[in-house]
């Protein structure tokens, strides 16, 4: 087998592994919600007998200052399951749900990227070596969207430029949030320290909509910038969005539902 066809069956298993696990989501949120709400009880019933008993007339320094010293350590264990609840929260909002996959609502669009930027933090590369630069409007324009199709190509985009990325010598991105109108907002994200394989791309339409695939052959699953791109096209044309590519990046352009 050449060093190439053994990068394509690779790459091929773990696009399934992933898949494997990224469908076991929605389980491991609910079996992670259902301790953390009983510790968060737990945590509240605790509060209310240290403040009851803080409030205590009592002449004992040492036991005054046990219970401040318990209600200290109880603010910082809540600020933790603050913390952990945070997360689930970025896990559960990728759980491919059927029975909710045609929901359109209103979206935050600047919390979105927000929280797509945290959620790829969990890449330790992205995390500690790219320079991130988002820029944001004072407040959120929202619109009226399919979240999950949306998110699912906003994760794809990010994913791509964080593999794009991995041969910068000085790896940032740059992300915009442009609100055209009340009705629609373009988001910019460039790449800088690599080039932006913009002649690859022109593949991703025939990818993304399912055709051609004999006309590109083996070597698009060399590259998983090209891939993920193809998802990212095929989840905004299900949200009734754009997506873009030129030589700086990738701009994506999401509508509100009419």
């Amino acid at each position: 087998m050449s060093s190439d066809m053994e990068r394509v069956v690779a790459n091929r298993l773990r696009y399934f592994r992933d898949s494997l696990i990224g469908k076991n989501i929605k389980g491991i949120v609910h079996n992670m919600n259902s301790p953390l709400q009983v510790l968060s009880m737990h945590m509240e019933l605790l509060a209310m007998d240290l403040n009851h008993l803080s409030s205590l007339k009592c002449d004992n320094m040492e036991m005054e200052a046990g219970i401040s010293q318990a209600l200290n350590r109880l603010g910082q264990l809540e600020e933790i399951v603050e913390k952990i609840n945070h997360l689930v929260k970025l896990v559960g909002s990728r759980a491919y749900d059927e029975e909710h996959e045609n929901d359109q609502g209103p979206v935050m669009v600047k919390q979105l990227v927000e929280e797509t930027i945290e959620f790829w933090k969990s890449d330790l590369f992205f995390k500690h070596k790219v320079d991130v630069d988002l820029s944001t409007p004072g407040t959120s324009p929202v619109l009226i969207i399919n979240e999950q199709y949306v998110r699912d190509g906003l994760d794809s985009v990010v994913f791509g430029l964080i593999e794009l990325l991995r041969n910068a010598e000085e790896p940032a991105l740059v992300i915009g949030i442009d609100p055209s109108d009340n009705r629609a907002v373009s988001l910019h994200f460039r790449p800088s320290g690599v080039r932006f394989p913009i002649e690859r791309l022109e593949s991703v339409s025939a990818i993304a909509y399912g055709g051609q695939w004999e006309k590109f052959g083996d070597s698009l699953f060399l590259e998983p910038t090209v891939m993920a791109m193809a998802v990212a096209k095929a989840n905004m044309k299900r949200a009734g969005c754009e997506i873009h590519f030129n030589q700086d990046g990738v701009t994506l352009r999401l509508r509100s539902i009419s």
